[in-house]
């Protein structure tokens, strides 16, 4: 059905305003129209220029905003559109739906009996000083939302880091994907690795401290390391691995005997049977675990064993594999000849192992065989310890449960037809409370960056490679826990024999295994896990026989039940401690720090925020001297969020202690939930250097105590950085990727580049930053009054309450934000004292939005003449 919206964009003056300049449509042919819409246009001509002989002093408008202009505006259209309607041209009466409004924009006016020249001339005046008010007015606008412009802005048009950073534009992201953006910052192969020639890894050797289980001196290559000592040496304590094949390990011989027999008989007796079936093969595990006969359930191996493996997978793992791993478990004592020590907690020690002692160690695992270690309860010997027996991961028939289990059996096949001839050493690294970092006062640097969205942790070869583990190390990786850690140890199962000999870990306490192999390749997460097949590690070795691999296997905190807790001072602290425990170098290792490879630590069970984490652990690799390359697991938003947050720090030059003492005054707010953590960062530091660059205006100076941020040097960069209205413009994929790919340190001077390149930005008639401070200043009594307001309105509802409660505290951070709190008490004093000096000095709040006006006509008059 035709419309009259055509009518009215073929004969009317249609404008559209963009930075002051106005394209106009009334000039266009009609072609091809109606008898009844040339009618109509006709008439639509002759109204206007009727309406250009009348008066200049009737049309004379003073400008007070935008309410006048609109409402001439819209009676100015509706005369018109009365006037078509009865218009004696038109030759039929008009049908169909009422005309749209025209644009709510109000129409400047021409002055009448101009020459062309000087009416050009006007017209290139008005769009300067429209485009300088828009520039204004957008700041001001900025300004009273309480949101200053991020140093991300700057990085857009600077360094283009990545293509998802300021717009969310479907196409753009497609074409930023086709070009394989996928990495920001420095290059991986620009950190520092692990190689022949930069062994950082400490020797191997005993020591109080290290307990060694195969002889040295090792010879890599030379077949598998013999163990030490040479002949069993047994040892029942608490402070060792009670194994299964200790002569004190005894068993009831039947039941209700009291006669009793050392149990690894019973072990050997049940295991050397035959076996040719999972019936036969639980009847023998609950031989001699009788206690359990009727809890333990074999379910998922019996799917796994007699549904989803072929009739020949099922005939070679009991004609091959299952024998070979009975072998390698009873030979537990010629293997392992001496109990491994437990790694307990509040104390450092290191363990070293053949592969081989690790293998009959897991095989024993699989047929359940340590004691103690089933029993649970608080009072229990292990209740502080993880579990190590295989028969939880049996009973789950979960098709993540069933992946696992085939990356185990493929680990068991492989070192049962060829044994490894490695090592792997298991350090437990303990911080005391005195050797803890003080964290605000580092002026340490911070560290290079490579962020990456497609890789993987474990494929930063020769870096240090974080575990996101639980405190129980392993996690539910023996279980139905299948996310970062736990498929982390089923790709490498030598890690599984942790859970062995190690306490939970402590606040600033960590694991870090040197030497382990991968095994197992993977596709998926969690529900989606499957096993890809078997990985041939090619990782190199060092001199005693370890691959240059080193995982750290960290623990954050849980906060499932109360995510906005993360923030407060006191876990902020408790997550540096613990980075800072599993990043540390282990002592005696020479050549120069490897970077560390890690990721979203506790961000996703655990509900951490990645925003934050990744911080703590930037500051801490900072303090440390480790470069980070950090993976996002395809999280573009955080990639790009992250390489503009680090540009921006080290465009500043914010040491470590000055990050963490964001994070810590960050938390310190009562309503912190963590949603605005870099706009906070930004605003702080951005305001900070603003402030101190402006000498006249009146900056209070920051209290002299531990949190104040009086070391920060202060780079120098003009007002107009902070406040420039931005077009939006896309680089094009190469351009993204040769900036992206190439230096990311960038200087404070590359601001005022941008600002005689950006656009809309007033070349040489830039704005005065006096006058900018001077409207901005106006802004934020308009703020504050706005805040006031809106508290007196709090009775309407509590959802209400709390939204002003959040505006309120926001307005008291940006009077003074080089203002730390000193205490609790002392900070609800002053936020009460601000807040009644606010309620005094919004008392003229009515003439307020006139008077910010009239500095900004102030402005256009002074730069005009």
């Amino acid at each position: 059905m035709e419309t009259n919206d055509e009518t009215q964009k073929g004969g009317l003056e249609y404008e559209t305003h963009t930075s002051g300049n106005c394209i106009r449509e009334h000039d266009k042919p009609i072609h091809g129209s109606s008898e009844r819409e040339r009618g109509v246009s006709e008439h639509f001509s002759l109204e206007k220029k009727r309406h250009s002989d009348v008066s200049p002093k009737k049309k004379k408008m003073e400008f007070a905003g935008e309410q006048n202009d609109y409402q001439e505006a819209s009676k100015r259209n509706a005369d018109q559109r009365n006037a078509a309607s009865t218009s004696p041209r038109a030759k039929t009466p008009s049908k169909g739906p009422v005309p749209k409004k025209l644009s709510k924009i109000a129409t400047p006016k021409k002055s009448p009996r101009r020459s062309p020249t000087k009416e050009k001339e006007g017209r290139v005046s008005n769009g300067r000083s429209s485009e300088r008010r828009n520039i204004l007015a957008d700041a001001a606008e900025r300004r009273m939302r309480l949101g200053v412009t991020t140093p991300s802005d700057r990085v857009e048009q600077e360094g283009r880091i990545s293509p998802d950073i300021f717009d969310d534009d479907d196409d753009f992201i497609k074409a930023a994907e086709k070009t394989e953006i996928t990495w920001c910052g420095s290059p991986l192969s620009s950190l520092e690795a692990l190689s022949s020639t930069n062994l950082n890894l400490p020797s191997v050797y005993p020591a109080p401290d290290h307990t060694v289980l195969v002889k040295l001196p090792i010879s890599p290559g030379g077949g598998v390391p013999a163990p030490h000592p040479s002949s069993y040496t047994d040892i029942w304590d608490q402070y060792h691995v009670r194994m299964p094949c200790s002569p004190k390990s005894q068993y009831p011989l039947g039941k209700g005997s009291d006669s009793l027999v050392p149990r690894w008989s019973v072990i050997c007796q049940a295991l050397r049977r035959g076996i040719t079936s999972v019936e036969e093969l639980q009847s023998a595990i609950l031989e001699y675990n009788s206690r359990y006969a009727t809890k333990w359930k074999f379910k998922g191996l019996h799917h796994l064993i007699e549904q989803e493996f072929e009739e020949e997978e099922r005939d070679y793992f009991f004609s091959n594999t299952l024998p070979a791993m009975i072998r390698l478990a009873l030979n537990l004592p010629k293997l392992v000849t001496q109990p491994p020590p437990l790694l307990v907690s509040r104390a450092a020690h290191s363990i070293t192992l053949s592969q081989m002692q690790i293998a009959s160690l897991l095989a024993n695992a699989f047929f359940c065989t340590f004691p103690r270690r089933n029993a649970k309860g608080s009072e229990t010997e292990y209740a502080n310890y993880p579990d190590i027996n295989f028969n939880r991961l049996f009973f789950h028939k979960e098709k993540r449960a069933l992946e696992k289990m085939k990356c185990l059996l493929n680990y068991f096949r492989r070192v049962t037809r060829k044994e490894a001839t490695g090592n792997v050493t298991f350090t437990r690294q303990y911080i005391c409370y005195q050797d803890l970092p003080a964290w605000e006062s580092s002026s340490n640097h911070l560290p290079k960056i490579h962020i990456n969205t497609n890789g993987l942790i474990e494929d930063a070869s020769g870096l240090l490679q974080a575990d996101f583990a639980n405190k129980y190390l392993g996690g539910g990786v023996l279980g139905l826990g299948c996310v970062q850690e736990e498929i982390r140890f089923v790709l490498s199962p030598e890690l599984i024999v942790s859970r062995l000999f190690t306490q939970a870990l402590g606040k600033s306490e960590a694991l870090i295994i040197t030497g382990v192999e991968q095994y197992n390749d993977s596709t998926g997460y969690a529900s989606t896990f499957s096993w890809k097949g078997s990985h041939e590690d090619t990782t190199p070795v060092d001199a005693w026989g370890r691959r240059l691999c080193q995982v750290t296997a960290i623990d954050a905190l849980h906060f499932t039940r109360q995510p906005q807790v993360q923030y407060r001072p006191t876990f902020v602290r408790r997550e540096l401690n613990k980075a800072y425990a599993g990043f540390k170098v282990l002592n005696n290792s020479p050549g120069v720090q490897i970077a560390v490879a890690t990721g979203n630590w506790g961000c996703g069970a655990f509900k951490g925020d990645p925003r934050l984490k990744s911080l703590i652990q930037l500051a801490v690799c900072g303090y440390i001297g480790r470069d980070v390359a950090y993976f996002t697991f395809g999280d573009q938003k955080l990639c790009n969020d992250l390489a503009a947050m680090h540009i921006f720090l080290k465009e500043n030059n914010v040491s470590v202690g000055e990050l963490v003492q964001l994070l810590i005054h960050h938390g310190s707010r009562e309503w912190a939930d963590g949603s605005d953590l870099f706009q906070y960062i930004y605003h702080n530091l951005g305001a900070y250097e603003s402030e101190t660059d402006n000498e006249d205006s009146a900056v209070p100076a920051p209290p002299q105590n531990t949190n104040t941020r009086k070391e920060m040097p202060a780079v120098k960069r003009n007002i107009t950085d902070y406040f420039k209205k931005l077009g939006k413009t896309y680089p094009t994929p190469a351009a993204a990727t040769a900036v992206t790919h190439g230096a990311t340190h960038r200087h404070a001077s590359t601001s005022k580049q941008v600002l005689s390149s950006g656009t809309g930005v007033v070349g040489k008639d830039s704005l005065s930053e006096e006058k900018i401070l001077e409207v901005l200043t106006e802004c934020d009594r308009l703020v504050g009054g706005q805040k006031v307001k809106t508290q007196e309105a709090c009775d309407s509802g509590p959802s209400l309450w709390t939204q002003n409660k959040y505006l309120l505290d926001q307005s008291k951070e940006t009077s003074d934000t080089t203002k730390f709190k000193s205490s609790k008490r002392d900070s609800e004093g002053k936020d009460r004292g601000k807040t009644e000096e606010r309620k005094n000095t919004v008392s003229k709040s009515t003439s307020e939005p006139n008077r910010l006006l009239s500095f900004l006509d102030d402005i256009d008059k002074g730069m005009a003449s």
